[in-house]
């Protein structure tokens, strides 16, 4: 149990030295272009090698459209994860939030519409709890706040397999995005928020997809939902 908490301790040091380090690398950049927030997760369960994580990875640092990328990895845990997230929300002043996750099923980028106010637990040896509401008393589901059609049609128009999803879930994934549209609602400025499941990385499955291609989504996904912004280039 002791070392459980201390493999878990370390593990939100790692994070917050990481957050610290690009805060360092691009807080001067940050103050001059507007700043768009790519999130992705760590490993977890079977999955050493999480393709969500690797994009945000990618694309931190870069410039896309005039603005200024940071790319996050997150922890998949549901409470770490929103924190950690909101944090660097506070941080960087974003103007714009695209969340990505795995979805080891998923033959396609799955761009989400709606996270749902409902989360299950994993109770191991393959058991998951019974579904609980998020927010107790908030609503049944938040929709994206990203142009979901025109983001689909960008990636179908870039070849990228592409589809439009109506269900994120219940695990992490979706109570982050959940979380997320209900943290950016309450800001006096509203900040677009997205969501997009990706596949397994094609060396992890036959049917899995490019890095290459996943990192691409996410870019065309930017460029589409910044023109919808209004902020001073």
């Amino acid at each position: 149990m002791i070392e459980d908490m201390n493999m878990k301790n370390t593990r939100i040091l790692l994070i917050v030295a990481l957050l610290l380090s690009c805060a360092s690398s691009l807080s001067s950049a940050a103050t001059s272009v507007p700043v768009v927030l790519v999130t992705g997760f760590g490993p977890f369960q079977n999955y050493s090698v999480n393709p969500s994580g690797l994009v945000a990875e990618a694309l931190n640092g870069s410039s896309v459209a005039g603005a200024l990328v940071v790319g996050v990895v997150l922890p998949v845990d549901y409470n770490e994860s929103v924190d950690l997230a909101v944090h660097a929300i506070q941080q960087y002043r974003p103007i714009l939030i695209i969340s990505c996750g795995l979805n080891p099923r998923a033959h396609a980028i799955h761009v989400e519409n709606i996270g749902v106010n409902f989360r299950r637990y994993d109770k191991g040896n393959g058991r998951l709890s019974f579904p609980r509401r998020i927010e107790p008393s908030g609503p049944l589901f938040r929709t994206s706040t990203l142009p979901v059609s025109a983001v689909v049609r960008a990636l179908r128009g870039a070849n990228i397999s592409v589809q439009r999803s109506f269900y994120a879930g219940m695990y992490v994934c979706n109570n982050l995005f959940y979380e997320l549209l209900k943290y950016t609602y309450g800001l006096n400025d509203s900040v677009p928020v997205g969501f997009l499941h990706v596949p397994l990385l094609s060396s992890q499955d036959p049917e899995g997809m490019p890095m290459g291609d996943m990192v691409h989504a996410v870019t065309l996904a930017i460029q589409t939902s910044l023109p919808s912004i209004s902020y001073a280039s």
